[in-house]
């Protein structure tokens, strides 16, 4: 009897302490308590699946991985292999060259205008509820004439992000024309000033029939020279304010004289890896993208100019051939995971390339010859968003993987 009780009281003991530590105590059942549901992971069905979670460790081991170039689909490269949604549809054709994402306001995608010398902004770009707006500065006519491209740089303290535009033109003749230093500030840019020259920041005058401008550093950008068959480096310094006309600390640096052509109608777009300091040109007349070494060459000879401003010759630039066969008029060019994605305004196809120049994948969009120009990344989707120079609207690749 005295066996049987003890556990019993021994249990009752251990209740009881059980109660004072924590407050409660059952009726002495042995049943265990259920066990607690494991989650169950989510699984990657499909590439497609893999695509929309990259991030997911687990779907790196169920799902085969995307091949290189996979941004313009995987299927057979036709149209049908993959949607172009629209994203913008302007209420005319503006011809527009070139789109970029401004780095300052999440979402907002600003669209260049060649005809009409303006920008469409774009707020919440690639999402049901965009909008957009058209603007356009007082001064368009000289410092955003007939612009080609458009490259947003760095953030400078009175008038926070800034960007760059060059003109496809001679000024009237006179060939006094060159990149064009913006702010982004939606209260700034495009407003007059009281010297009647617009909102633009800083202007240098050495590029005449600009077809292509790209951000490099601080206030450096490189400006492809359509007239000079060059590629022009310039530095705007200090910024001289809203419609101001100091240049005085500005200076150019020619490279590769000569060595690129340009395509009347046609934008040569360039793109910088600042990891390799190479800069990587769409020479369009030449059929074919190249890479500046942009830490090659030594000073050479000055060259004049109607402005106060340092010019200078580079001799010995490197310039090498990335790809030389299968272009018929390179335009757009982007510098993404390390591979170049190329539009050819001739084909209206997009290539990709690996930095040797080995294509990997091309998609034929379907459109019009003489459609394509620029083209941007999303920052967030990681999608290639493209204009169409035909129609100045703006559509994005979606791969049906």
């Amino acid at each position: 009897m005295l066996e049987r009780v003890l556990p019993l009281s021994l249990a009752g003991l251990l209740c009881l302490f059980g109660a004072l530590a924590v407050g409660a105590c059952d009726s002495g059942s042995d049943t265990p308590p259920p066990e607690e549901e494991e989650e169950e992971e989510p699984s990657c069905e499909s590439s497609a699946d893999c695509a929309a979670t990259p991030d997911t460790p687990f779907c790196d081991e169920v799902c085969e991985a995307l091949p290189e170039g996979h941004q313009l689909g995987v299927g057979d490269g036709s149209p049908e292999s993959v949607n172009l949604p629209l994203i913008m549809v302007p209420d005319k054709a503006r011809r527009s060259t070139d789109l970029a994402w401004n780095p300052a306001v999440a979402n907002q995608l600003w669209v260049l205008n060649s005809s009409d010398d303006s920008v469409m902004v774009v707020e919440q770009a690639g999402f049901e509820d965009a909008t957009w707006q058209r603007l356009h500065d007082p001064a368009a006519a000289h410092f955003m004439n007939n612009s080609p491209a458009l490259s947003f740089g760095e953030v400078v303290p009175t008038y926070g992000q800034t960007f760059a535009v060059c003109g496809d033109n001679d000024n009237g003749g006179n060939d006094f024309m060159g990149p064009a230093l913006f702010t982004a500030d939606l209260s700034v840019f495009a407003k007059p000033t009281p010297t009647g020259l617009g909102s633009h920041l800083d202007m240098l005058h050495s590029t005449s029939y600009c077809r292509g401008i790209e951000h490099i550093e601080k206030s450096i950008y490189f400006a492809f020279n359509s007239d000079k068959e060059s590629l022009d480096k310039y530095n705007f310094n200090v910024d001289h304010g809203p419609g101001n006309d100091d240049h005085s600390d500005g200076e150019v640096w020619r490279y590769g004289a000569g060595e690129v052509k340009g395509v009347d109608g046609v934008v040569s777009h360039m793109a910088y890896d600042d990891e390799s300091k190479v800069l990587y040109v769409a020479d369009t007349g030449n059929k074919r993208i190249v890479a500046l070494d942009t830490t090659s060459g030594t000073m050479g000879a000055s060259f004049s100019g109607d402005e106060p401003a340092d010019r200078n010759m580079i001799d010995g630039a490197t310039l090498t051939a990335i790809v030389t066969t299968g272009l018929e008029a390179p335009s757009g060019i982007e510098l993404h995971d390390d591979l170049l994605f190329v539009s050819d305004n001739a084909t209206s196809q997009i290539h990709a390339f690996d930095l040797t120049g080995k294509l990997l994948n091309s998609l034929d969009t379907g459109l019009a010859p003489g459609s394509l120009a620029g083209m941007a990344f999303g920052p967030e989707d990681g999608k290639l968003y493209f204009v169409d120079m035909i129609t100045s609207r703006v559509l994005r690749v979606d791969p049906k993987l």
